[in-house]
């Protein structure tokens, strides 16, 4: 098989598995916060979302050592076989009644998700060149799942009464089923392996102060994701205490969705053309015009509409730059390391951003939380570029 024709391959099995396990995820992330809420309260309808992400989080680090150590294949197919034990533990809660075991079930879910994420780092490992443009692909190919997931709830339910199992109980056995199938694809096409220069060389201490160009990544989509969960998740909260009808609300999310994902592909060609720094520059301003917007138009329907369009299209901008920048700029021997380093710092500043938006907005309002948000992307951006210019001045 030619090298063209191979990284065709492995480009098309991690698509497949990301679409499964973007399946998996869409159909159990809502259905989880309904579990929740049946067995615990209403209250604790959002520890699906937190423990999740939280999990995400935990699980890059040891997932990343795996990609050192056994290659892409073996850590993916870890990944989701940590989320099906998680979508079994999930069932099982809901027959049982036990909350805690709902609990663990989502943090192991949150195994798929740390999968999910460094399936973009398996396709930047194809080649030097295009790296954005294959990045793009893998997290566009998450559309598909996020889409997807949320209409399945009606038959999912159909299935689980079918089956005999308590409510909510039907997503998590499409949720095993499809991570299932992306093991399945990625033992058979992951091949051959799409990091064996990485596997095979022993990496040395990773000091991220050593490598000043990864770091600035790193905090851009950290910064990045605390954004938009921080904003997204209280979102329809805001407009339904303002009076906006559900259409509208629904219609809002959607937009949001979609700019995250749609045009993912058009931000990866930008990152090979123009550069990763413009495409994350770009990015960061969408994002900040963003949060500008709300300051003083938070009660406006339309312009909340057109924010939250700009919200997802600067993290889908940021996250593909920051992955292809941080892909390039890092040491092959360090690189699953450092990539392993930028998702759970992402996760863990999306899980604070979503702690920390209910307080917030409660208390003082949607555009308290938008302040803070352009605080902390002008902080962040400021320190970004004095870091790297005391770098070149130091190299110099």
């Amino acid at each position: 098989m030619s090298p063209v024709a191979s990284r065709r391959r492995v480009l098309t099995a991690l698509i497949i598995a990301q679409v499964m396990a973007g399946l998996g995820h869409g159909v159990t992330y809502s259905m989880g916060a309904l579990l929740a809420a049946d067995l615990a309260g209403t209250m604790w309808g959002g520890a699906a979302a937190t423990v999740t992400t939280i999990g995400a989080a935990l699980w890059a680090i040891p997932l990343a050592r795996i990609v050192r150590v056994r290659g892409r294949r073996a850590s993916l197919s870890t990944g989701l076989v940590l989320g099906m034990v998680g979508a079994l533990l999930a069932l099982s809660s809901a027959q049982t009644r036990i909350f805690p075991l709902l609990l663990l079930g989502f943090f192991f879910l949150g195994a798929a998700v740390a999968m999910n994420l460094q399936a973009r780092f398996a396709a930047a490992d194809l080649s030097e060149e295009n790296q954005g443009r294959n990045i793009s692909l893998v997290v566009w190919s998450t559309t598909v799942g996020a889409i997807l997931g949320p209409n399945l709830f009606a038959p999912t339910e159909a299935l689980g009464g079918a089956l005999g199992l308590q409510p909510y109980s039907g997503a998590y056995l499409v949720a095993m089923a499809a991570q299932l199938l992306a093991v399945l694809v990625l033992q058979v096409m992951l091949r051959p392996e799409p990091a064996p220069v990485a596997v095979k060389r022993k990496a040395g201490r990773v000091r991220l102060a050593d490598h000043p160009v990864v770091l600035s990544a790193i905090t851009s989509i950290a910064t990045a994701h605390f954004a938009m969960i921080a904003i997204m998740s209280m979102t329809a909260v805001h407009m339904h205490h303002h009076g906006a009808e559900m259409t509208l609300i629904g219609l809002t999310i959607s937009f949001h969705v979609g700019g995250m994902y749609a045009l993912a592909p058009v931000f990866g060609v930008l990152s090979d053309k123009a550069g990763t720094p413009v495409t994350i520059g770009l990015g960061i301003a969408m994002m900040l015009v963003s949060a500008l917007m709300l300051l003083p138009f938070s009660q406006v329907e339309a312009t909340v509409v057109v924010s939250l369009l700009l919200l997802g299209l600067g993290w889908s901008a940021t996250l593909v730059g920051s992955s292809a920048q941080l892909t390039a700029a890092a040491p092959v021997d360090q690189r699953a390391a450092l990539q392993g380093r930028s998702d759970f710092s992402m996760n863990i500043a999306g899980a604070f951003g979503g702690v920390v938006a209910g307080p917030v907005v409660s208390t003082w309002g949607m555009p308290a939380m938008a302040g803070v948000v352009v605080v902390l992307i002008v902080a962040q951006q400021l320190w970004a570029v004095r870091t790297r210019r005391r770098a070149v001045s130091v190299s110099g």
